[in-house]
């Protein structure tokens, strides 16, 4: 069998090789197969089998999955640049035979901003519901393009909240930029919740990631992507990036306070705030 090399807005290059099976009803099938970029979505590519004389077929894409699909013709997503090897296992009298083929995806697939308001600008405030946790209230402002947090030694708990709409499986970057001055005996963080906050009531979903002055961040002067610099919460040293197991709408939720501390001199300021959706 010849493969011949298929070059468009991902290249793809061919190197087929006949695997064997087992069969006395006729020979094994000649395995063949194209693969062929989805116009207009680079990482999308369909596959086709080209074999004759056969009534099974069972795609692999080079990721790991077990069986694609048991399809003639099937479509298959590379959300990441690198290199991959589909194969083709293909069923026919004789018994089975597969063939492979490298492909070669240029780029990571796109993302898009899903969230409203994270530049924090002018008329950012319609779009995020101030929480009150219960007890002593952070102070939450929008202020010369920023969202800023404060309180006092005092002490105090707040949040801000957005509604996201999210897909299974797919793949969200998560950033912020976060500035302040040092702060001491407090918490800032996101939060990753499927129940709807209630005001007067604490909010406990899954923390993300967060700056936190027991855990060693947030205590000295700090400017940068808390995705980065957190040190506390599920998502650390993971750069923003989490899945969902389910489709649904989950809460977005920035909650920020103290005990027996403050949010330092001038608060924390938040801006830059986005929520990326892998577009597959």
């Amino acid at each position: 069998m010849k493969c011949i090399p298929y070059i468009a807005a991902v290249l793809l290059m061919a190197a087929c090789t006949p695997d064997s099976g087992g069969g006395d009803l006729g020979p094994l099938p000649q395995v063949s197969f194209t693969a062929t970029p989805m116009q207009g979505k680079p990482n999308k590519i369909i596959v086709q089998n080209t074999t004759p004389a056969t009534f099974q077929w069972r795609w692999y894409n080079g990721l790991g999955t077990a069986s694609v699909s048991n399809r003639s013709k099937d479509t298959l997503t590379f959300a990441k640049k690198g290199e991959y090897v589909i194969s083709l296992q293909a069923f026919g009298k004789g018994g089975f035979a597969s063939a492979s083929q490298k492909v070669v995806i240029a780029s990571d697939a796109p993302k898009t901003e899903i969230l409203k308001g994270g530049d924090m600008e002018a008329g950012a405030n319609a779009h995020w519901t101030i929480l009150n946790t219960g007890g002593m209230q952070t102070a939450i402002e929008f202020l010369n393009g920023k969202l800023v947090f404060s309180n006092t030694d005092a002490g105090s708990n707040g949040a801000i909240y957005q509604a996201v709409t999210v897909k299974k499986d797919v793949e969200y970057t998560f950033s912020a930029n976060v500035k302040g001055s040092g702060a001491t005996n407090t918490w800032f963080e996101v939060i990753i919740g499927t129940a709807l906050p209630e005001q007067g009531k604490d909010y406990s979903g899954t923390k993300f990631v967060s700056l936190n002055t027991w855990a060693g961040c947030g205590k000295v002067p700090f400017d940068g992507d808390i995705a980065e610099i957190g040190c506390d919460g599920s998502g650390t040293g993971k750069g923003g990036i989490i899945k969902f197991s389910t489709a649904g709408t989950i809460y977005l939720v920035i909650k920020a306070g103290s005990s027996g501390g403050n949010l330092g001199t001038g608060g924390i300021a938040m801006d830059n705030v986005k929520f990326l959706e892998e577009q597959l």
